[in-house]
């Protein structure tokens, strides 16, 4: 993971206007109205019903023909796997208008495991010609399968810096930056303690619980909400114990190779033992207490969204999902993971590029080839592409190029944080087999068919046979 120290000016947010999209619906819309100093708490923003302005950007027709290319003469046929889902009817239409200009057809299809869908494609001769993949699909496939993109236009406005790079060379163009996070709801927060809510005096285990406790006083019975899915409260639960190391993807990396090597042990860790701390608190508050794998996320978001629950493990990527529940005039943020007495890192987001865009070498044509390359550059240096990554599919991009601000309440707390400097390396090491092995251990954690012990034991035994990839 690239670090996210960027030097981005800080947010003068009067006015944003916020289009989201999501699973089954086309659009939400909403308007941010937080002003923010420097030195001001992760602001929120207000949930209106307010009609939408006009997005706008900084690509010139000129500029942008110079740097995507020219219109086939016959129709080129390409097909995208897609592995954020949330994205995909934005994603669609952007297609759609890409394809009108330059005379290519898009087939977007969905997967929840890129991996095991590369897997099958590539075994029938039938691999997408863009994948939207995880960095550790791009490990597995790079030099052998995948074009090396490494002189694509993009690539000097941001995408080397964040890119998936092997060996030199980028094979993956970074499609999002996102959080790992607590996603608040500060208007029901404040109506339920009577004052109001900063959530940076609530940066450790010790100030959050007493929050908990406050809210819970005030008739707030479960104030948390945790996920179900394998994805979230597995895979992404165990990034937090790498992550918060000391911040760094080499100190989470070199705690792993110690681990590998016999030198310590998770049960031994102090981040790991606070990470299980919060968890543990998390999961004894959790509104959906009574069966926690039953949790439905669609109805964790609407648990957040009107006030019945106050926080919501989660990250930025969830804002699609979120949107259609926001309750007008309402304000929602994130905030940072809780922890006590670790001042490298109490109080800072998890963040980085979660999702790449590589194209395919082996079964794909030159001419496919062109096209998907074409695509990937229409979506950063055109004025439509970039209303499509910021306004349509609510990502906050890699590249400097790239004006529009964030434009809904969870980016603009994440950029508010990057730049603040108060973001930590998100974790890219883990081998592609990470979650399928262990994440489920969690999801038996959560029900108590698991000890903090045994989930040690279990990492353990993973990192003692993996080394993680650097």
């Amino acid at each position: 993971m690239k670090n996210l120290r960027s030097t981005v000016l800080a947010l003068g947010i009067t006015a944003l206007l916020l289009v989201s999209c999501a699973k089954g619906q086309t659009e939400n819309t909403a308007t941010q109205a937080t002003s923010t100093q420097a030195t001001d708490a992760t602001p929120a923003a207000t949930a209106t019903t307010t009609a939408p302005a006009t997005a706008t950007s900084q690509a010139s027709p000129a500029t942008s023909n110079d740097k995507i290319g020219q219109p086939f003469a016959n129709t080129v046929k390409i097909t995208v796997m897609n592995s954020k889902p949330e994205i995909e009817d934005a994603l669609e239409a952007g297609a759609k208008a890409f394809g009108s200009e330059y005379n290519v057809s898009i087939e977007i299809y969905e997967t929840d495991s890129p991996g095991n869908t590369l897997a099958e494609r590539y075994a029938a001769g039938d691999a997408p010609t863009i994948g939207i993949m995880d960095i550790a699909n791009i490990r597995d496939l790079a030099a052998e399968k995948l074009v090396d993109l490494s002189d694509q236009p993009w690539a000097d406005v941001g995408g080397r810096t964040m890119g998936a790079v092997r060996d030199g060379k980028i094979y993956g163009m970074p499609l999002t930056v996102e959080g790992m996070c607590l996603i608040y709801n500060k208007t029901a927060i404040e109506k339920t303690t009577g004052h109001a809510f900063d959530p940076t005096k609530y940066t450790s285990l010790d100030a959050f619980s007493s929050l908990l406790k406050e809210l819970q006083a005030g008739g707030m019975k479960y104030p948390m909400v945790l996920n179900a899915e394998d994805w979230s409260i597995g895979q992404k639960g165990y990034q937090f114990v790498y992550d918060y190391q000391d911040g760094t993807a080499a100190g989470a990396i070199s705690f792993l190779k110690n681990v590998h090597d016999g030198k310590t042990s998770f049960s031994e860790n102090t981040v790991f033992n606070k990470v299980y701390d919060a968890f543990d608190l998390f999961i004894a508050d959790n509104i959906n207490h009574e069966d926690p794998l039953a949790a439905d996320y669609d109805l964790n978001a609407n648990y957040v969204a009107d006030g019945e629950a106050a926080f919501w493990l989660n990250g930025t990527w969830a804002w699609p999902d979120f949107a259609p529940y926001a309750q007008e005039g309402s304000e929602y943020g994130i905030c940072a993971f809780p922890l006590n007495d670790e001042p490298a890192t109490q109080g800072k987001v998890v963040a980085g590029a979660t999702k790449f865009a590589a194209v395919d070498k082996i079964d794909a044509s030159e001419d496919q080839q062109k096209a998907a390359e074409m695509f990937l550059n229409w979506l950063v240096f055109s004025d439509e592409g970039q209303d499509t990554l910021v306004n349509k599919c609510g990502i906050v991009t890699a590249f400097k190029n790239i004006k529009l601000q964030p434009n809904n309440p969870f980016n603009i707390g994440l950029k508010h944080y990057i730049d603040e400097g108060m973001v930590i390396d998100g974790a890219t090491y883990m081998p592609s087999d990470h979650r399928s092995l262990l994440a489920a251990n969690m999801q038996a954690y959560m029900v108590g068919k698991m000890t903090r012990a045994d989930i040690a034991s279990k990492l353990d035994a993973y990192w003692k046979s993996h080394t993680p990839t650097e």
